[in-house]
């Protein structure tokens, strides 16, 4: 896994020059039967995946754990799809067809009797040639003129028609929302949030100390003293370690053995924090095979303590999924509700004639 992982930073490299060089080479202006993204989205890729693939590179080829290098990464290659799509995602047009080119760098070649509907969003158009369809992005440069260009030469082929408009047949607005791919990306986005959130205050509350994720060390306790509800322990050569929920432990066994002499087995994760530097906290503590304080202990005081972290965590991920579900029962009919309640989940913009909501709810008014 670090191999793949330390492959793919490498990978960007190449990615993020090529960025900066398409755009030294790319006009400033608008060519004639050219439909392609601003400068401004490969700029923004190149700073974007830069900032996070330098400290991508140093974490993977130390010792931080694999997750940060994961997310690290992540946030470097969503800079790096920004690049992507400024390089690959354009269309070039004439009197005979177009050419679009797809984020992968596929290019398929239509006439204009081949289109069979648009689909108009708030922030990006869709041309349809039957099965497939082509974005074109409200920041695209030249995008409008390449529309109506295909209005015009669509009407010249079918005696004056304007192409037609084109509906989702899967559509879980019910046709009743605009910009539908954008709001189920958002909603997907939530809804990962919402899981992720759940895993991480359950793994953080519940998830159980044991010798297998601990470090076994063998100590002698020279010193302790309470401080902030721990108890610090402290060994001859000036190492720290913590226990924790000190009002709630049997502290005078552990104490016993802070005598200079007797060494004892403890079970402990470092940590390193701003205020103490580098310290222990313990987990669980055997001397001469009996155990003064056990990972049971430790554990179950330790969920009693994140028990209200979890609890948060279930209320705000029910919180996210909620709207969710919301935004889908008030987009499928957004007439039957008020306008204050439709604009709790949705901007204006993005709901089909909101004018007659705002006219439906006012004549209900009346009655």
């Amino acid at each position: 896994m670090d191999y793949i992982i330390r492959g793919l930073t490498f990978a960007l490299i190449p990615l993020i020059v090529s960025g900066v060089l398409s755009v030294l080479r790319r006009p400033k202006r608008s060519e004639k039967g050219k439909v392609f993204l601003p400068k401004f989205f490969a700029i923004l890729g190149s700073i974007c995946s830069g900032i996070f693939l330098i400290p991508t590179f140093i974490s993977a080829f130390s010792d931080e754990p694999i997750w940060v290098t994961i997310i690290l990464l992540v946030f470097s290659m969503l800079g790096a799809s920004l690049i992507v799509a400024y390089i690959n995602c354009r269309i070039s047009y004439d009197e005979d067809g177009f050419t679009a080119k797809n984020f992968f760098g596929i290019k398929r070649r239509f006439t204009y009797d081949q289109i069979t509907g648009i689909k108009r969003n708030v922030h990006e158009s869709y041309l349809y040639m039957g099965k497939r369809k082509i974005m074109i992005d409200e920041f695209a440069v030249g995008g409008s003129d390449f529309i109506l260009f295909a209005h015009q030469k669509y009407r010249s082929i079918h005696h004056n028609r304007s192409i037609p408009h084109a509906e989702n047949k899967k559509d879980i607005f019910n046709g009743n929302i605009n910009s539908t791919g954008e709001i189920l990306f958002v909603f997907i986005s939530i809804g990962i949030i919402g899981i992720a959130l759940l895993i991480f205050t359950a793994c953080l509350t519940f998830l159980p100390s044991s010798p297998n994720n601990t470090a076994e060390q063998q100590a002698v306790f020279q010193s302790f003293r309470t401080e902030n509800n721990c108890l610090i322990l402290q060994t001859a050569d000036a190492q720290i370690y913590k226990i924790d929920f000190a009002d709630k432990l049997q502290t005078e066994i552990i104490t016993s053995v802070c005598d200079g002499k007797t060494e004892v087995t403890v079970y402990a994760k470092q940590y390193n924090s701003e205020d103490s530097g580098v310290y222990y906290s313990v987990i669980a503590i055997a001397s001469d095979g009996k155990d003064i304080l056990t990972f049971d202990e430790t554990n179950r005081l330790h969920r009693q303590e994140w028990c209200l972290v979890f609890i948060m965590g279930v209320v705000l991920s029910s919180f996210l999924f909620a709207y969710i579900v919301g935004s889908i029962i008030v987009g499928r009919n957004p007439t039957k509700y008020s306008p204050n309640v439709v604009k709790f989940f949705f901007k204006p913009e993005y709901v089909k004639n909101y004018s007659e909501v705002i006219r439906l709810y006012a004549l209900r008014r009346r009655k």
